[in-house]
């Protein structure tokens, strides 16, 4: 066994409780020593740094250490890369816009970095303060960069630039009217880009420390054309189909006649393109408004009155054969539009549809030709009368009489219809061969100022005739005086001056149609009425007389005249009044029509114009008288 001897040197000595106590003292010394040089030592820095960056304070690997806030800030826009030198690119669709980052407000928070980098160790608790002070010493404090991204504002304006510029509004396609065709333009669809997507793209982009420049790919909403070339194209075809002329059918026209169409033109002018009623899609519509315009128009070309059957008159007397009648139509304009509306719709939702029937209310006349056709065997003639007279310059040597009577030969009065004298002739004008004749004017006889004068032979002739055909009668006044060649009391004169006319009428109030023979000749008049059966009888009564009145004559001395000539203007006219009645009994023998005629007839004074007597037969002339 091998023994070590340590030296005494090595050995460490067992402390005594009084050396226990001499270590605690001078352990707790050394500890306060330190405490008391690292106080000395952050006071130091405090006071070396004050004002400035601490020692180890570095902000986005900048080191600030010992700079005061100007030196700080200045440091930083030193070395940092710039945030607004950049730029950040939108692609819509292929299409760029570039924003600059100095547009944006993009740039370093330096004032709040160097804040950040001064505020370290100097929180104001002395303690922490100064533990963070040694601290930095051993373990360097790295503050991160702050970076204001974008300014709002400013976000705000390019954000809605952007978006306007890649927004566009769709474009319907339109159908233009070019006379009966219809021309198209193409639709295009809109797009939006919202100003909201644009800036948020932006702002998450912008909000880093990276300076490089950013792309952004952003994808607009389509917005759809709500009328597509496809749907005008359709439109516009329909409209062609619409607009083709449309041929109108008149029902009982005659063949041969004018045909009736609406012309493709004037359709085509009807039709527009719009929004249907409570929808946004486009339609083709009628202007009803016009089309019924249309329809009213044609009324004058559709409608015509019914024409009664005629039977003529044979050229040497009696009757001949029959003319046929034709019935009336009116054009029913509402019910006609609603069809031609409906023609054209169909039109426009494919139907071929070429010609349309006129809706027309159709009247019978009153005397159809089956009606004149059974009548006419049984006509023979009821009554007739005849006045003679001397043809003269007074009456156009016959031709104002003769004329009027030739107008109303053949003349068919329907059942029901009124005669009218003025009515019956062709216009009383030189023209047609009157003259101007004499005239009862102011209660005397004038020559020479009435065209037509003596017509009243016609008139007064006709009534009689129609009086004793026991038909019913109208209008009639007796004349001035009384003209012995009429039959007292049954005169019947007609006569216009400016708006004064005297009429004579009667009515065919029978069955069946009569019809009017008139014979002009040299010194008479003769109208005959022609009939089916009817089995009336009539009386007139002999006239009345009362009330006479002898005329007187006169003569009126004319200087012009050679003497001893003269001359009549006036013959004289007994005055006087009568009364006629004509009483009209039916087959049964009942009374139909009863007229009582009262005329008072004037005295006419004669009138000669003479020449002045001969000299020798003149009055001697009276002495002066003295003065």
């Amino acid at each position: 066994m091998t023994t070590i001897t340590v030296p005494s040197r090595l050995m460490r000595p067992v402390a005594t409780r009084p050396a226990r106590r001499a270590v605690i003292t001078g352990f707790g010394v050394t500890i306060l020593l330190g405490l008391a040089i690292a106080a000395a030592t952050s006071m130091t820095i405090l006071v070396t740094a004050a004002g400035s960056v601490l020692p180890g304070v570095t902000v986005g690997g900048v080191d600030l250490t010992g700079l005061d806030r100007a030196a700080a800030s200045e440091r930083l826009e030193q070395a940092l890369p710039s945030l607004s030198t950049g730029e950040a690119t939108v692609v819509v669709d292929g299409d760029r816009e570039v924003v600059a980052y100095a547009d944006l407000g993009r740039r370093y928070e330096t004032s709040s970095m160097v804040d950040a980098a001064l505020g370290i160790g100097r929180d104001g608790n002395p303690v922490a303060d100064g533990v963070a002070r040694l601290r930095n010493l051993a373990n360097p404090v790295a503050l991160p960069l702050l970076v204001h991204a974008f300014d709002a504002d400013a976000l705000d304006a390019i954000a809605t630039t952007i978006a306007e510029r890649f927004s566009s509004t769709p474009v319907d396609a339109a159908i233009t009217p070019e006379a009966t065709s219809f021309a198209v333009s193409r639709s295009n669809d809109g797009r939006v880009l919202e100003a909201g997507v644009v800036r948020s793209a932006l702002a998450t982009a912008l909000d880093s420390t990276d300076p490089a420049n950013v792309t952004l790919e952003l994808t607009p909403a389509v917005v759809p054309a709500q009328v597509t070339t496809a749907d005008a194209e359709a439109i516009a075809q329909a409209a062609r189909d619409t607009a083709a002329t449309l041929g109108l059918e008149v029902p009982g026209a005659a063949e041969g006649g004018e045909p009736l169409s609406i012309s493709s033109e004037t359709i085509a002018s009807w039709l527009t393109f719009g929004p249907d009623y409570g929808s946004v899609q486009t339609g083709l519509h009628v202007d009803e408004s016009a089309a019924a315009a249309a329809v009213t128009a044609l009324v004058e070309k559709v409608d015509r009155a019914p024409v009664n059957a005629q039977i003529t008159v044979a050229s040497g007397g009696g009757l001949g054969g029959v003319i046929a009648g034709q019935e009336g139509r009116a054009l029913v304009v509402h019910e006609t539009t609603e069809n031609l509306l409906a023609a054209l719709e169909q039109r426009a939702a494919g139907s071929t549809i070429g010609s349309l029937a006129l809706v027309v209310d159709v009247t019978e006349p009153v005397v159809t030709t089956a009606h004149a056709e059974a009548t006419l065997p049984q006509m023979q003639m009821v009554s007739s009368w005849t006045t003679y007279y001397v043809p003269a310059e007074g009456n156009g040597f016959g031709n104002n009489i003769n004329i009027g009577a030739w107008d109303i030969d053949g003349r068919n009065l329907a059942p029901g219809e009124w005669f009218s004298f003025w009515e019956s002739i062709g216009p009383v004008t030189e023209e047609r061969g009157y003259s101007y004749g004499g005239a009862i004017i102011n209660g005397r006889s004038t020559q020479g100022v009435a065209i037509g004068g003596g017509i009243c032979s016609t008139s007064t002739t006709i009534f009689n005739a129609a009086l004793r055909a026991g038909l019913e009668m109208g209008i009639r006044a007796n004349h001035f005086y009384y003209i012995d060649r009429y039959p007292d009391g049954l005169d019947a004169t007609v006569s216009i001056f400016d708006d004064s006319v005297q009429d004579m009428t009667f009515r065919n109030d029978t069955a069946d149609p009569i019809v009017v023979r008139g014979y002009g000749g040299r010194g008479s008049v003769t109208f005959e009425i022609w009939s089916a059966p009817t089995g009336r009888s009539v009386v007139i009564t002999n006239p009345v007389t009362s009330n006479h009145r002898r005329a007187s004559d006169s003569s009126v001395v004319d200087p012009s005249m050679a003497p001893g000539t003269s001359r009549r203007v006036e013959y004289p006219h007994d005055g006087h009044d009568v009364s006629r009645s004509r009483i009209v009994y039916d087959a049964a023998g009942n009374e139909i029509h009863r007229n009582d005629y009262f005329s008072s007839y004037a005295t006419v004074t004669g009138i000669v114009v003479v020449g002045p007597r001969p000299a020798a037969e003149a009055e001697p002339p009276e002495p002066p008288a003295e003065g």
